[in-house]
């Protein structure tokens, strides 16, 4: 107790560590509420979290509409809640019920609130202990009740006819929470005329408010509620808090009512809580300092909260966008009049939480994306690949063919033919000199203090480590430089709403369409189709980070389909960009260039660039221009079908570049179109498949993109540099999709039961664990292409995540 002051200490303010003497039977409490402890976590999101002691909405007593309480959420059921009439015959007693009815994990919802006629008492926490919030009351019926919750987020619910309602709290393991004067700076504790310190006690005789939230912080032994709130059931509540006092900052909400009107709303000082109607839609919350400057977007990922720096060389600003308004949010700001931050954000939402699990989806209408939360993490934590989160506009049908999941590659297309450079890196088996450097790398993080003693590589950049090092050359200080930018150019960019870039999108500029014979995606390039993005180096830059982004969440397999082709379409760039802004678009092609080459290295194929200006004139002295090493992938095709066209089934390709698929419209190219029957009929690697005749038919008639996961789609690196590394996935990799080549490698490195390769569809339904009823609908041989699509996209398929 003596040194909890001391532990205290990281918050601005004088640490206090006298304590006073309490009366008999009370706690010791410190004199001085001049410490301020930071109760939120530095750096990352904080979300309630889903552990079974957290409260479920609860609704307690008679008077109430049947005792019913409707919940909705991933379990949604009706449950009726006991009620506390006396057994006839038997004397009136309090009841004391301690969570009725839990659905475990459920999170108070509004709809719940608002069906009913009940008040709400919500007791919001930061995370450095669990507690306990107490309700007693008297409910319509004249009968005593007791209602306690414990967690981080809970929510009681009572009849709105209820009086005499006492709300109290404590700390699980810990001392109760005594009474504080929150009307001063530093809280200090209330004592009562006998100078002992008083309990909490919240008391409403009658008519209690509508919905109360109670913020409660500290620590076990000395925690204090902060802040109350009351609000309408219908309202939703978004609060700044100063966490420091160095300048006067004001919150701004911008959103759209439920008549459709634009309105606008700002508020200053320390504290700044904004109460909002729950329908409001189009949310935008921006800070400022009164005489200073506005709040400039940090990573707060990185626990020194770096400024964030666009394309462009601006530190844009900090804004928060919501398509609905969230039930409560809690935006922490410090720092200077010039340099405000928001350092730390507390969100509730209605009905779900924030802190899920990294590999599970959303999903919704039939498309699937990744959870903003798995990029709200510490940088070492966050995911690979993926990252576009609310994605709206439908998937194609063809997305993810089984053609496609089950593509096995051939030794020309694990490995260059020519230069013997590696183009699959992940599910397979690697030669010694890469482990060995491999190895070397895990040294040089080690040594900079990245990954511990051991260097692990960092989350975002684990399955990438070999492609970095090779291409830097196997030069571990080449391959470290690119961890950065990879930092900088996409992980600071990261979550990407769709929203944000579907208008860059439908500009043509970069879309996917088709693949070739080898099931590789093609990306088309138009810098004709730039327009003011050639100004504007961010927007590119986040358009084609969305654009390839997509590639690798759902339309890659790792160990079979690992690149990308791409053609680059010059085609009256002269006419479109003005000579006045010719070197803005060579800035811009040179930011996206440098996008390709160092976040996404080790992915391209090949590049074609057609419609060159000037003629081959201008082809042969560009050619003059690029590195010998990688000469063999780009090229200047004069004739488009005999050199592009050839590469791909012609229904794969645009007439444009040498195929039969009609010419896009830039409106048209979002979303993305794919196709069936990549590799023809029969395919150009029947020697390498094992598909029966049925599959070949049927393989890329449907999308198997909704029954995959992302960590399938980001796979493993199979690094055996070290036995601490190589029992990190040695295990896991034998559930995985794996060719026949890997499953002997990986029998070989791990011994024991030999490991079945994946040849076919039913394995690989298995594998996923896709049920034996969605199975049977995916085999779909006599259905139309229509009752096809509903089929899968109504939601037949089950998903259990690997």
């Amino acid at each position: 107790r003596s040194r909890m002051p001391t532990l205290l200490c990281w918050s601005s303010g004088a640490v206090q560590s006298d304590e006073e003497s309490v009366s008999p039977g009370r706690a010791a409490v410190p004199r001085s509420r001049s410490f301020r402890p930071r109760c939120f976590s530095k750096g990352r999101r904080v979300a309630h979290q889903p552990t079974a002691a957290n409260a479920a909405p609860t609704l307690l007593g008679g008077g109430s509409p049947g005792g019913k309480l409707r919940v909705q959420g991933p379990t949604a059921q009706v449950f009726t809640t006991p009620t506390s009439r006396p057994i006839a015959g038997s004397p009136a007693v309090p009841t004391t019920v301690s969570r009725p009815c839990v659905i475990p994990g459920e999170a108070y919802t509004r709809t719940a609130s608002m069906t009913l006629d009940v008040v709400v008492f919500q007791m919001s926490c930061d995370k450095l202990c669990i507690r306990t919030i107490h309700v007693a009351y008297t409910d319509p019926d004249g009968q005593q009740q007791k209602i306690s919750e414990s967690g981080y987020n809970c929510s009681i619910l009572v009849p709105a006819a209820s009086t005499d309602v006492r709300v109290s709290f404590s700390v699980v393991g810990g001392r109760r929470v005594y009474k504080v004067d929150r009307g001063q700076r530093h809280a200090p504790y209330v004592k009562d005329a006998q100078g002992s310190y008083m309990l909490e006690e919240f008391v409403y005789a009658s008519k209690p408010p509508q919905h109360v939230q109670y913020f409660v912080t500290g620590t076990s032994l000395i925690s204090w509620v902060s802040e109350v709130d009351e609000r309408l059931r219908s309202e939703n509540l978004l609060q700044m808090l100063s966490r420091d006092f160095r300048c006067i900052r004001s919150m701004h909400v911008s959103y759209t009512d439920s008549k459709g009107a634009r309105q606008q709303w700002s508020g200053t000082g320390a504290k700044v809580r904004c109460h909002l109607q729950s329908d409001v839609t189009d949310l935008e919350v921006t800070f400022s300092v009164v005489g200073g400057g506005t709040a400039r977007k940090v990573d707060r990922r990185d626990p020194e909260m770096p400024w964030v720096k666009d394309a462009n060389g601006q530190y844009p600003q900090e804004k928060f966008v919501y398509k609905s308004c969230p039930g409560f949010v809690l935006y922490e700001i410090c720092g200077s009049s010039l340099r405000p931050r928001i350092s730390n954000i507390v969100e509730h939402c209605d009905g779900q939480e924030l802190d899920q699990q990294p590999d599970q989806l959303a999903l919704a209408g039939g498309n699937c994306w990744d959870s903003p939360t798995l990029f709200a993490v510490p940088l070492d934590q966050v995911p690979a690949i993926g990252g576009l989160v609310d994605l709206q506009q439908p998937h194609s049908d063809h997305l993810l063919p089984g053609e496609v999941a089950l593509f096995e590659p051939t030794q020309s297309e694990l490995f260059q033919v020519g230069t013997g450079t590696r183009l699959i890196f992940l599910n397979t088996a690697l030669t010694q000199a890469e482990n060995h450097a491999l190895g070397e790398f895990h040294k040089l993080l080690a040594s900079r203090g990245i990954g511990g003693a051991a260097g692990d590589f960092p989350g975002y950049m684990e399955p990438h480590a070999l492609r970095m090092l090779q291409a830097g050359k196997f030069n571990v200080s080449r391959a470290a430089d690119m961890m950065k930018s990879m930092v900088k150019e996409r992980m600071q960019r990261l979550p990407i709403a769709e929203a944000d870039v579907l208008d860059d999108l439908r500009k043509g500029f970069i879309y996917w369409h088709g693949r070739d014979k080898k099931c590789r995606p093609c990306c088309v390039i138009k810098l004709g189709q730039l327009g003011d993005m050639a100004r504007d180096k961010e927007r590119a830059v986040r358009t084609a980070i969305f654009t390839l982004e997509y590639a690798l969440r759902f339309a890659m397999v790792p160990g079979r389909v690992e690149n990308w082709v791409v053609i680059i379409d010059l085609e009256n760039i002269s006419n479109v960009i003005s000579p006045w802004h010719m070197s803005s678009m060579l800035a811009t092609s040179q930011a996206i260039g440098n996008t390709l080459e160092k976040v996404y290295c080790g992915r391209m194929a090949w590049l074609k660039i057609v419609n060159m200006p000037g003629g081959g004139i201008l082809g042969r002295a560009l050619n003059n221009l690029i590195p010998p090493e990688k000469k063999d992938k780009v090229s200047f095709p004069q004739d488009l079908k005999a050199e592009i066209g050839v590469h791909f089934e012609g229904h794969q390709l645009e007439q444009r570049y040498g195929g039969s698929a009609p010419d896009l419209e830039p409106e048209a190219t979002y979303p993305f179109h794919f196709f069936p029957n990549c590799r023809g009929v029969q395919g150009d690697h029947a020697e390498a498949s094992s598909l029966s005749d049925w599959e070949h038919r049927n393989a890329g008639d449907i999308s198997l993109h909704q029954s995959t996961t992302l960590e399938f789609h980001q796979g493993m690196l199979w690094d055996e540099s070290s036995e601490q590394c190589r029992d990190c996935w040695a295990n896991r990799a034998k559930t995985c999709s794996l060719t026949p080549q890997s499953s002997q490698a990986l029998l070989q490195i791990t011994g024991g039961d030999p490991v079945q390769p994946c040849r076919d569809l039913a394995s690989w339904l298995e594998i996923m664990k896709v049920t034996t009823t969605s199975s049977r609908r995916l085999q779909l041989e006599a259905a139309t292409p229509e009752s096809r699509c509903e089929d899968v996209l109504g939601g037949e398929v089950v998903i259990v995540p690997l």
